[in-house]
């Protein structure tokens, strides 16, 4: 599931028209900023501030790249000559200049040196080729009807690839081929070209997606996104992407985490939407509606940031990917489309669940009953009963659990604890119930089979609009306490181990309990209370000054893995003082 935050001006653009794009930079929290034929710039993308820029009498043409193997900045002056330069080089003029005898598309940075790709559809390492400009090979290998509207590069299976999509009028073609070792050019022999076509349909978006699985993505002027697969070539239907307008071109770009960012007009009313698109489960994640629609606008992502060419500025749009979500936020967002592609039935289908359930669970499977429904008759009958195993053991088949049935259960088990006569505000005392002391052997096991039971609960993914309801209604101040006591208790005095994702939970639920019960905190002038909360503010910023000291540590971990000397900070006096004995 994605989440898009605030929308802000990263800069003005200068012309639309000249505006060339934008690349990463060295540090990933940076970008670098073509805005015209004349002017690049680096911004910082945490507060949108210029850090540093050049500008050039000689025109640019393609976007400045930072090459990692030389460590510089690399741009396309004229479409035919090359400058590198360094971070503190101040006169663009005043850099040499590499002349080719071959007009010069863009540049593509990649892990080892860029990779130079020529209008003619040539392509060669930027090592090689500014060694050999002069004796390059100029042989035409698109017509010159055709066009190359994307390109970049990728490695599969210990080799490396360039991936093109040629446009001939409104027809497409894709074109890809694997790259010699060191040169950087093309193994023509092993060409392969796709032709693009759907009866009925044409094109309206395209992207070449090569950040965990090499694909090319087409979105249709009926909505339907389909996807070549590079490594397996073959084709597949993703789905249907709701809300934008696909009458007019749509702009694409990978988030990660199997979404798409689309960019379009919107389908409702004026202006336009940035759509987030989940392309395995084939629905619309969520969407940020804009003021005003940019034909062939251009959208980049990075470092958690939507990069977006605007009318008449460059702004950016944080969002974060959580993939451990319940599928009932999606509900209504996903379109069924008829698909005309032909299946081949296997008659010899079981018919019988392919994982083991209870023969309980079998009957409602039967019965096509949902695993939210099937998961309320089970749980809600055993809550009638003492003993907490049958409900710990069937919860556990469950993924999609309600989240009225979540806080029964929760409700369930902090009775089954016995903790009336427990003072949240006695440390000890509450550390000593968690931990189990001073309890015989058999009531110590059955203890702490309540907290596995509670701490399973505690890592269950919920719906927070959903969910917060049914906290204000059906939970008690008191449990409310003893839940947030019980955090803080895991997160910081505890010796239990957990992973990133069961601690995201816990700090979910401390989010929760804090919005669920807000006016209770407020209007409660109990002691108990302010201990609580006082507590978990002390967790808190306990893990924070932990975060500060590893923030405070990386450089000199750094420092010390590049064999660099740590510089004496002794700070220089003024003046000294020195005592003489007379």
């Amino acid at each position: 599931m994605a989440k898009l935050h605030s929308y802000y001006v990263l800069c003005p653009l200068i012309d639309r028209n000249s505006f060339l794009g934008v690349s990463e930079d060295s540090d990933q929290d940076n970008c670098i900023v073509s805005l015209g034929r004349n002017v690049i710039n680096k911004y910082r993308l945490s507060d949108q501030k210029q850090i540093s820029g050049w500008t050039s009498k000689d025109h640019l043409t393609s976007p400045v790249i930072f090459d990692k193997d030389q460590e510089s900045y690399v741009g396309v002056f004229n479409k035919n000559s090359i400058k590198i330069w360094k971070e503190d080089s101040d006169n663009l003029d005043k850099i040499k200049k590499y002349k080719f005898s071959v007009n010069i598309l863009k540049i593509l940075p990649r892990q080892g040196s860029s990779l130079i790709i020529f209008e003619n559809g040539n392509c060669a390492s930027l090592s090689y080729a500014l060694e050999n400009r002069k004796t390059f090979e100029n042989q035409q290998l698109i017509k010159d009807t055709e066009k190359i509207v994307s390109v970049t590069s990728y490695s599969a299976k210990k080799s490396d690839y360039v991936c093109y999509i040629i446009q001939h009028k409104k027809n497409y073609e894709i074109l890809c081929c694997p790259l010699r070792d060191e040169l950087g050019d093309m193994d023509k022999s092993k060409i392969n070209r796709v032709k693009v076509a759907r009866d009925e349909a044409y094109v309206v978006g395209k992207l070449i997606s090569t950040k965990v699985k090499p694909c090319v993505y087409f979105l249709w002027n009926d909505g339907k996104i389909t996807a070549y697969e590079l490594a397996e070539r073959s084709w597949r239907t993703v789905g249907t992407v709701p809300w934008i307008s696909t009458s007019n071109n749509v702009s694409i770009a990978w988030m990660g985490k199997d979404h798409l960012i689309l960019f379009g007009s919107n389908q409702e009313q004026d202006g336009a939407l940035l759509v987030a698109y989940n392309i395995v489960l084939g629905v619309g994640s969520c969407k940020y509606p804009m003021k005003m629609y940019s034909e062939d606008a251009q959208i980049y992502t990075f470092n958690n940031y939507i990069i977006l060419e605007a009318s008449n500025h460059v702004g950016m749009l944080p969002f974060a990917l959580e993939t451990n979500r319940n599928l009932s936020s999606l509900l209504g967002s996903h379109d069924v489309v008829q698909d005309n592609s032909t299946n081949i039935s296997d008659w010899d289908t079981p018919v019988e669940p392919v994982f083991e359930v209870t023969n309980e669970i079998k009957e409602f499977i039967a019965s096509g009953m949902t695993e939210r429904s099937i998961c309320a008759q089970i749980i809600n009958p055993l809550l009638e009963n003492q003993d907490f195993r049958p409900i710990y053991r069937n919860i556990k088949q469950f993924n999609d659990i309600p989240e009225s049935v979540l806080l029964s259960v929760m409700n369930y088990v902090l009775k089954l604890l016995s903790k009336e006569s427990l003072h949240l505000s006695d440390d000890e005392a509450f550390d000593n119930f968690c931990n189990c002391k001073d309890m015989a052997k058999k009531d110590e096991l059955v203890h702490k089979g309540k907290f596995e039971l509670l701490n399973y609960l505690l890592q269950i993914q919920f719906s927070d609009a959903v969910f917060i309801p049914y906290l204000r209604s059906a939970m008690s101040l008191d449990n409310a306490l003893f839940l947030m006591r019980y955090i803080s208790y895991l997160l910081l005095d505890s010796n239990k181990t957990f992973d990133s994702v069961y601690e995201s939970k816990l700090f979910d639920w401390c989010t929760l309990l804090m919005d669920a019960f807000y006016q209770q905190y407020l209007l409660t002038k109990d002691e108990t209370v302010s201990h609580v909360l006082d507590t978990m503010h002390k967790t808190i910023v306990n893990l924070v000054n932990q975060l500060m000291i590893v923030d405070d540590t990386l450089p000199l971990l750094h420092q010390v893995l590049t064999g660099k000397q740590k510089e004496d900070n002794q700070e220089c006096l003024s003046y000294a003082i020195e005592l003489m004995d007379i």
